[in-house]
């Protein structure tokens, strides 16, 4: 929920800024190289809902209401990434910014690069200035909870030009996610210099509710037409749910018994469920041989989580789940992802194969 828009003339000394802040710019191309091919087709939508206090540079401090939707559709060949944010400031102004990038994948990795062009105005048409951006960046997963990404990116937008390099880490634990970003503006001409951060977190209080809280301090934005500054922010986070289709219960490892759609589980694997603390279960699979073993889940964003081989030779994880239905996929090794054993196997609504099961 960060205030990335101009504030207008809530304050005396703003009575020479625009009524309204907001930018647009054409996304006019963008390709993503070695794209990491840890995605399923899936789309996800929030709404967050919230305050923010915020102190641009140079003028006095904001408060402003602020509703933030979000979409993300990510399939294996590309994505599409919408945002919009509308703040009400005390003054009784208002500020409208929005945005949808389309991404293209083209082969799998951890590195890609991204490109975008085209024109950006913030009022009148005619101030109209040409945008080029280019970056590149580098993912990186310490861990089955940690995830790293490194970016280093350069910008032009009329006679504006600057470069920043960044970190950003996220981190889930349970039913919180934490995030922070880290970064510097450097060979910059326009549009300031200096080091910014910010941290948010998140504590999941069910699959659509969550509160979320956030603040640091950003940089300039000349593609957006927003101003640095400092905020804090708190609200609550929904999240839209997908359409609910019946499916059968996964396997109990007391039972031993199969789920299924009457149609045979793979021979070579197997995944069944045992319960654990409440709101968590452990997934256990039977595989043959192997020096990797991962799964993605509605129940992790459609991030792969390793598995962890056991004694007796099968592979283990623990994580936070909901009641309620649930879809997955496994790969081995690097492999195809495939639907496990003891789920049901269907087509999603991308395309896409995915198992489904539900936790009782």
């Amino acid at each position: 929920m960060r205030p990335r828009a101009t504030p207008g003339p809530a304050n005396p000394n703003l009575a020479g800024c625009a009524r309204w802040g907001a930018g647009a710019s054409l996304l006019a191309a963008t390709a993503l190289l070695a794209a990491p091919r840890v995605i399923l087709a899936q789309a996800r939508a929030t709404i967050d809902l919230g305050a923010s206090r915020v102190h641009y540079d140079g003028f006095e401090v904001s408060n402003a209401a602020t509703i933030t939707p979000t979409f993300d559709w990510y399939g294996h060949r590309g994505a599409v990434n919408a945002r919009g944010t509308l703040l009400r400031f005390e003054s009784g102004n208002r500020s409208l910014q929005g945005s949808v990038v389309g991404s293209l994948f083209i082969r799998p990795g951890g590195v890609w690069i991204a490109a975008t062009g085209g024109r950006t105005a913030f009022g009148s048409p005619s101030d109209a200035r040409p945008v080029f951006a280019a970056s590149v960046s580098a993912l990186q997963r310490p861990s089955s909870s940690l995830l790293l990404l490194l970016t280093a990116g350069r910008a032009f937008v009329g006679d504006t030009q600057y470069s920043d390099i960044g970190m950003t880490a996220r981190g889930q634990y349970g039913k919180i996610v934490l995030e922070t970003i880290l970064g510097t503006r450097v060979w910059s001409q326009g549009a300031g210099h200096g080091v910014y951060g910010e941290a948010s977190g998140s504590l999941r209080f069910s699959d659509r509710w969550a509160f979320v809280l956030s603040g640091g301090r950003y940089p300039s934005d000349p593609i957006r037409g927003s101003i640095a500054g400092r905020y804090v922010s708190a609200g609550l986070r929904f999240r839209i749910p997908p359409p609910i289709r019946p499916a059968p219960r996964l396997a109990t490892q007391h039972t031993g018994a199969n789920g299924g759609d009457g149609s045979d589980p793979p021979p070579w694997t197997t995944l069944t469920l045992v319960p654990e603390s409440p709101g968590n279960v452990r997934l256990v699979l039977r595989a043959p041989p192997a020096t990797l073993v991962e799964i993605a889940g509605d129940f992790t964003d459609w991030q792969p989580v390793s598995m962890a081989r056991t004694a007796g030779g099968s592979w283990e994880v623990v994580l936070p789940m909901a009641k309620g239905v649930h879809q997955i996929n496994l790969r081995i090794d690097g492999g195809p992802w495939t639907v496990p054993g003891g789920t049901t196997r269907h087509v999603g609504d991308y395309g896409d194969e995915v198992g489904t099961f539900i936790v009782p």
